[in-house]
């Protein structure tokens, strides 16, 4: 979060004039936003498409009657920053790659403002938990992804969130409940202890409670399934040289390797007939290094919308790092 705040920083510092701001977590990015702005003793605005800007309640379902504010605003010494909810949704392309030609004046004036603002320290930040950018606005706009907690910042969750007498997991114990929240947003993480919390306390079954609202999660997306995995390599009849690669490689995920510089293994190409063992290969491979299995479903991949596909790409890729080290399986 560190460096998005500082890249943010930049930004503004570099008078950019157009951000879309990529976040699952819509308060997370509201937050950063405005912990930035205020760094720089300056000011922030927020608008929505049912409440319209927070400070006046202004521009109710009226994002033209919103970007006028934009591009009458008076330039300040400090920063001032825009920042609409929904205006992502309103100019999201359709089937064909184009805007609708309702939405063509928001658009024309997004470009208006690009010009116009770009001279003074306005900004106008466009957030959204997708990336779909009309063709038309893909030279103005600026892209900035939140990305999911890291291990650092769920540790600092685990202790703000969970009392410590509450707390009754060792220190292993511990690192694997915060390698298993990894690729859950924050909410979901605050909402699983919440829930072991109500339980009475938070123990060794809260680690079950994550891994269930993590298989939640990514089945959600509709395109990653997570695979719950048994059996090792015993189960595997022949295959001895890939048996062999998989023991030895298993170790370069300790601290140990990571201390000498020793990378990860970064995938294996199994190809053969039907029934040879390769998709029994791939979840033996996961339970062997004791890492989450993913199934990338690839035809899910393909969506009928122009640019739906890249988007749904980015979006498997996006969750797969989050949730790394991990095992991600392509049928």
């Amino acid at each position: 979060m560190i460096d998005q705040k500082k890249e943010i920083q930049l930004m503004l510092m570099a008078r950019f004039p157009l951000l879309w701001v990529v976040s699952p977590e819509e308060e997370t990015a509201e937050e950063i936003l405005c912990d930035v702005v205020k760094a720089k003793e300056g000011q922030i605005y927020f608008w929505d498409f049912a409440r319209g800007w927070t400070d006046n309640g202004t521009a109710k379902g009226n994002p033209m009657q919103a970007l006028e504010r934009i591009s009458k605003a008076p330039a300040m010494e400090q920063a001032t920053v825009f920042v609409m909810k929904d205006i992502a949704t309103l100019i999201a392309p359709g089937a064909n790659g184009q805007i609708a030609s309702n939405q063509l004046a928001i658009v024309r004036e997004l470009k208006n403002l690009a010009v116009a603002i770009a001279r003074d320290r306005r900004c106008l930040v466009i957030l959204s938990d997708q990336l779909r950018i009309p063709q038309e606005l893909r030279e103005e706009i600026t892209v900035v992804d939140i990305s999911l907690p890291g291990i650092e910042e769920i540790s600092k969750l685990l202790t703000r969130l969970v009392p410590a007498p509450d707390f009754k997991l060792n220190a292993e114990q511990r690192q694997q409940l915060i390698k298993a929240c990894q690729g859950l947003t924050r909410c979901r993480i605050a909402r699983v202890l919440a829930k072991c919390l109500v339980l009475g306390k938070v123990d060794i079954r809260a680690l079950a409670a994550v891994i269930e609202e993590k298989r939640q999660t990514i089945r959600e997306t509709g395109i990653l399934e997570f695979i719950p995995v048994q059996s090792g390599l015993e189960s595997i009849g022949g295959l001895e040289n890939l048996k062999q690669w998989v023991t030895v490689r298993s170790r370069s995920f300790s601290d140990e390797a990571r201390e000498y510089g020793l990378p990860n293994p970064k995938g294996v190409l199994l190809a053969g007939i039907q029934g040879t063992g390769k998709s029994l290969s791939a979840k033996t491979i996961a339970a062997e290094w004791k890492l989450p299995l993913l199934r990338l479903d690839v035809g899910r991949l393909f969506g009928g919308i122009v640019g739906e596909s890249e988007s749904r790409v980015r979006q498997v890729i996006k969750l797969a790092e989050a949730i790394s080290p991990c095992v991600l399986w392509i049928d």
